[in-house]
């Protein structure tokens, strides 16, 4: 049965993250033309809270609701913000097909000069392999693919409406003839089915020969109605997976879930990935653009930090020091002071004044400033050319 479509005029378009997303997808802003979805995967964490609003729950892939006005809010309101990454469209069928209001974001997104990330399920998005291509010569542009896993019983239970892993895979592919950063976002990866070595190799081993350069993964959330939902797809794979999925949840009958499994588990499962994104010659985090500007050096100091912090999730290190990196992190990519220049005025005192930072980090962030300055000398200037810097992505 195809969704019902209704046309809504929205106040506002742009969703302006706190902090950088960091070391995930690196977007600081997100836009989307349409509420709801058509895919109505189970697991979809969007099914409920504030995504949907006031919404039944039920509603998410039955009545898709598209922001006609969205184009013109995106112009308006990108004109107020410095430039950064933005998550922006929705190549979900049939509302892009029959509005294009994605279509017409992405001419804004170009004609602001916005470096742009896509993450989709859709083989609609090689429509705009144009657009992405002209963002490109002008900033960035990154488009990821999600699956939940390489083969199609995985599909069929949990993205029963999503195009082939196949097609979306030779969607990849298209993207990375068009000289784009490309890959594969593994999200969320289903406990108890596709988190056996075996199905990630495959997925990892496809992302590699279909072009990509890199895959994030990610635990499954649980919460609200897709938690059932999900179970219910769990069991036509595997009847015994609820039973497993439960206790990894901590979830009795008539209770309700955990939102995620423990850390050691996602501890597991990160390093997995890696070392087979390392056995497959690609990253297992996405590089990050730093545009053009001051803030340069600093936002490659913070995503040394950020990759630190991972680096400690994957070590099930204490959650007090992975804050201590993360909030640190966050201080420095939106310090407004060149780093260079902190550290040549004020020498490593300087650095230790900042919040969060103190003396032992600052010791490895002035190691850090004299290393990218030999390597690159623009970075410690008041501009820097808007590239991707060596030696900080680990694949």
């Amino acid at each position: 049965m195809k969704p019902r479509m209704e046309e809504q005029v929205s106040r506002k378009i742009v969703n302006v993250h706190k902090h950088v997303d960091g070391p995930w997808f690196w977007t600081r802003y997100s836009a989307k033309p349409y509420v709801g979805c058509a895919a109505g995967c189970p697991f979809c964490y969007l099914r409920s809270g504030v995504y949907l609003g006031k919404r039944d729950p039920a509603t998410f892939d039955t009545l898709i609701a598209a922001k006609t006005n969205a184009p013109a809010l995106l112009r308006k309101e990108l004109a107020r913000l410095d430039p950064d990454i933005i998550m922006c469209g929705d190549w979900q069928q049939p509302a892009e097909r029959i509005h294009r209001i994605t279509r017409k974001m992405l001419e804004v997104v170009l004609e602001r000069a916005f470096p742009l990330f896509v993450l989709e399920r859709s083989v609609l998005v090689t429509r705009d392999i144009d657009l992405f291509t002209e963002i490109a010569r002008k900033t960035w542009t990154g488009v990821a693919f999600s699956f939940v896993g390489a083969d199609e019983e995985q599909r069929k239970a949990f993205e029963f409406r999503c195009p082939s892993v196949r097609a979306r895979l030779r969607a990849m592919e298209a993207m990375a003839k068009a000289g784009l950063t490309t890959g594969t976002v593994l999200m969320p990866v289903i406990p108890c089915i596709g988190d056996s070595p075996e199905r990630l190799d495959t997925m990892i081993k496809a992302t590699k020969d279909y072009g990509g350069s890199f895959v994030l993964a990610g635990g499954l959330s649980m919460g609200g109605v897709q938690a059932e939902l999900t179970l219910q797809a769990a069991r036509q794979i595997d009847p015994a997976a609820e039973a497993k999925i439960r206790r990894l949840y901590r979830w009795a009958p008539g209770g309700v879930p955990a939102p995620s499994p423990p850390s050691s588990y996602t501890a597991d499962l990160g390093r997995k990935v890696r070392e087979l994104c390392l056995r497959h010659g690609i990253a297992d985090r996405i590089p990050r653009y730093v545009a053009p500007g001051p803030r340069a050096l600093n936002r490659k100091i913070a995503e040394r930090l950020f990759l630190r912090t991972y680096d400690l999730e994957l070590e099930n290190a204490a959650s007090a020091r992975i804050w201590a990196y993360r909030k640190a992190a966050w201080t420095l990519d939106d310090w407004p002071d060149n780093l260079a220049h902190v550290l040549a005025d004020r020498g490593k005192a300087g650095l230790e004044a900042i919040p969060d930072v103190g003396r032992n980090l600052a010791v490895h962030i002035a190691d850090w400033i004299g290393e990218l300055a030999s390597e690159w000398p623009s970075l410690s200037a008041d501009s820097a050319q808007g590239l991707f810097w060596p030696g900080t992505v680990r694949g």
